[in-house]
């Protein structure tokens, strides 16, 4: 009952129980891999030692996150070829055991696990959970946690939406205000609500504290993806500096409610030098080679309005302020590429056309994944139909108050990222990643009960081969796997609909009937 279920899994003569007895013979760097990841639950020391019993070994001819894992009487080998295989090896054995060797401390369960002969590799380099932190803040220690869950499902890339209208979670040392000014709203307001909540909310994250994310995501095998949002979404930057924007002596605010706002960036040379400032300081604590640029939902009708963002497309040689955003792109693409970067964006920097060099992540549908691949641009498939997960995960009345649509975990298993793709230009899909937009996800827990169990059926998309997939096969493998969240404490939504108290009610929260209706 394996999640994400592997390229091969053959049954094998015989068991091995582990004990107290048991080291680990191979590398010192990939033991501790297995001793962080599977000492905890099962309460092993597992020392290092020639001719332990799991057995760590090394073939240069595996991809880096491939590997292959046998269990017998004669005891436990997994077969890597970097610290990636080793990761995703350990995962899996952690799956053979039983659901309690998941948790921080054990609690006794034999640990005996069934001969068996794995081989496997994932089907995509890029396998992401998006996570917005700008919307609501994730506190330190639950993103910690996160890692923890997408590690589990064999997710390599963390993408963390660190800016927002209604929040800036990222501490800058040379632009200070935006922590001070930029991190927090007076309140919060759903669109349905007569008035907002009277609640202040905020959160930035410190540049060590973020540090310590990228470690531990990578001691893990995630790498963090940062995303800075510009020229739209910058309520909250222009609240704490008002001279950034098109219009300066507008009053300004971080932004209480949701939604697309007119406001953007005037991007003039001192609104650059401050948005390279702000990249600058991002690149020294996160290596990631792919940096997000955000370039989503972009209204033009500020620049269009502005004399100055008129003089200015003038003086760039620009056919007018229409095109300021792709001239943006295209400076901010060459600028992450001197510094050996990649750009990552929205699938809205296609809109004036490809910008070679850059990443499209397509959302609005898949379509414009297929249009930026035959353009001959790598796409990460994120079409919201499929994969925004703060969507509905069910059609009952009786789910909470979300922003509407419907992704059912059936839906979300049924999604493929190559759908449309040539089988010639398949390569350029790097993969496909899972959206969390927080607006209506106010803390950790309902994050958990939006992202699972879609993540989990969305994580075998993403790594498992296709071929033969079906929803009959899957969902007695997931019933199996939600113990395992159990296990661990999960606020998941269960197979059957939300508990009780997962529910909207009939509060603010309440399911609005134009919801029940679209959904129906």
């Amino acid at each position: 009952m394996l999640l994400p279920l592997p390229r091969t899994v053959r049954p094998a003569p015989g068991s091995f129980t582990l004990g107290s007895e048991l080291a680990i013979a191979g590398p010192a760097g990939w033991a501790a891999i297995v001793r962080r990841l599977l000492g905890p639950g099962t309460g092993l020391d597992l020392p290092s030692a020639t001719g332990g019993r799991l057995r760590v070994v090394a073939d240069p001819a595996l991809p880096a996150e491939a590997y292959r894992l046998t269990v017998g009487d004669d005891g436990i080998t997994i077969t890597a070829s970097a610290d990636a295989g080793v990761n995703w090896a350990t995962q899996t054995l952690r799956q053979l055991l039983p659901p309690s060797v998941l948790r921080p401390a054990p609690v006794g369960d034999p640990l005996v696990v069934d001969g068996v002969e794995i081989e496997d590799a994932p089907g995509y380099a890029w396998r992401g959970v998006h996570l917005d932190v700008g919307r609501h803040f994730v506190p330190l220690g639950d993103l910690f946690r996160f890692i923890d869950l997408f590690a589990l499902h064999k997710y390599n890339v963390l993408h963390l939406h660190l800016s927002e209208d209604q929040g800036w979670r990222f501490e800058s040392h040379r632009h200070p205000r935006l922590q001070q000014v930029a991190s927090w709203r007076h309140e919060t307001r759903l669109p349905n609500d007569a008035a907002g909540d009277g609640t202040p909310h905020g959160g930035f994250y410190t540049q060590d504290q973020l540090r310590a994310v990228v470690a531990y995501a990578g001691a893990r095998g995630l790498t963090v993806v940062p995303e800075l949002e510009f020229p739209g979404h910058v309520r909250g930057v222009l609240a704490a500096y008002p001279e950034l924007g098109n219009f300066p002596d507008k009053p300004q605010s971080t932004a209480t409610g949701f939604g697309v706002f007119e406001e953007v960036l005037n991007l003039d040379d001192d609104a650059m030098r401050v948005v390279y400032d702000l990249y600058e300081e991002l690149l020294e604590v996160f290596p990631s080679r792919y940096i997000h640029v955000g370039g989503d939902e972009c209204p033009r009708a500020e620049w269009l309005a502005s004399p100055r963002a008129h003089e200015l497309a003038t003086q760039r040689g620009l056919s007018g302020p229409d095109q300021l955003q792709r001239w943006f792109t295209e400076q901010l693409r060459a600028w992450l590429a001197e510094r050996d970067r990649v750009l990552v964006g929205w699938d809205e920097i296609s809109d004036d056309g490809p910008v070679p060099g850059s990443v499209v992540m397509a959302w609005r549908d898949a379509t414009y994944g297929t249009a930026a691949v035959a353009a001959g641009l790598p796409v990460v498939m994120s079409p919201m139909q499929s994969t925004y997960f703060d969507w509905y995960p069910g059609a009952e009345d009786t789910e909470a108050y979300s922003i509407g649509g419907l992704i059912t975990v059936e839906q979300a298993y049924a999604f493929d990222p190559r759908a449309g793709i040539p089988p010639e230009a398949h390569d350029l899909v790097l993969g496909t990643q899972c959206q969390h937009w927080t607006e209506y996800m106010p803390t950790p827990r309902r994050v958990e009960y939006m992202m699972f169990p879609r993540a989990c059926a969305h994580s075998e998309v993403a790594w498992s081969d296709p071929v033969g997939r079906s929803w009959a096969e899957f969902e007695p493998r997931l019933a199996a796997h939600l113990e395992r969240l159990d296990a661990l404490g999960i606020n998941y939504r269960p197979l059957a609909g939300p508990l009780p108290w997962q529910e909207g009610g009939t509060g603010q929260l309440r399911r609005p009937d134009a919801h029940r209706a679209a959904a129906g």
